[in-house]
């Protein structure tokens, strides 16, 4: 059961990395402070936020009975991405503004600041990237509330997390390329910076209103 476990991690992470990486990248090369200790520990707290996500829907799931059918509704798969989207988003645009402007610009409002805190940014970012219900999540949740007992079903659960997590050793090496190019510093900033606008009004906001506003 641990092997099936991983190997499912393994041969469907990149489902994983399609979701987190565009926000987390960008955001990691852009730190002020990009060390090897610091980038590892902001990685571990966006990736340990993302796990905590996925126990909460996993309860959820289970609570109101639709692991029964075991099958994910696409449609409210679609709308939990679109809140995923924008709180993601919203986290990445305060940490830009909050606490480093694309343009270098510091913003002078401490609430903002604090609220767009790299630390803050990585577990709010990892909590709402938690929210896509990808099809080999929804088959590691089935089989692991389904496969046996409740110590068996979260131990193959926490296996399959750990047969994803291969697919995000390369952002560890971050640290090594920034400190050789600094600029890629400031064009981290600027993507980030879009990348949360995009996240916010294409793939959440107008989403939202064809979901919810086109009945």
């Amino acid at each position: 059961m641990v092997l099936e476990a991983i190997l499912l991690g393994l041969s469907t992470g990149t489902y994983c990395a399609m979701y987190c990486v565009p926000a987390l990248a960008p955001f990691l090369a852009g730190c002020e402070n990009s060390g090897y200790k610091r980038n590892g520990g902001l990685i571990g707290a966006f990736l340990g936020a993302r796990l905590l996500t996925y126990f909460i829907l996993g309860a959820a799931f289970a609570a109101v009975g639709l692991l029964a059918n075991e099958w994910m509704d696409p449609v409210l798969a679609r709308k939990l991405s679109v809140f995923a989207y924008i709180l993601c988003g919203l986290a990445l645009l305060a940490n830009s503004l909050g606490v480093k402007f694309p343009w270098g610009c510091q913003c002078r409002a401490p609430k903002l600041k604090r609220l767009g805190n790299d630390w803050v940014t990585a577990i709010v970012a990892g909590l709402a990237v938690g929210l896509h219900v990808c099809p080999p999540l929804w088959t590691a949740i089935v089989r692991s509330v389904f496969g046996g007992n409740g110590v068996s079903g979260f131990f193959y659960f926490v296996f399959f997390y750990i047969g994803t997590l291969p697919f995000f050793a390369p952002l560890f090496g971050i640290p090594f390329v920034t400190k050789r190019l600094p600029v890629i510093k400031r064009v981290a900033r600027v993507t980030q910076f879009f990348v949360s606008l995009y996240f916010i009004f294409f793939l959440g906001a107008m989403a939202a209103l064809s979901l919810f506003g086109g009945k």
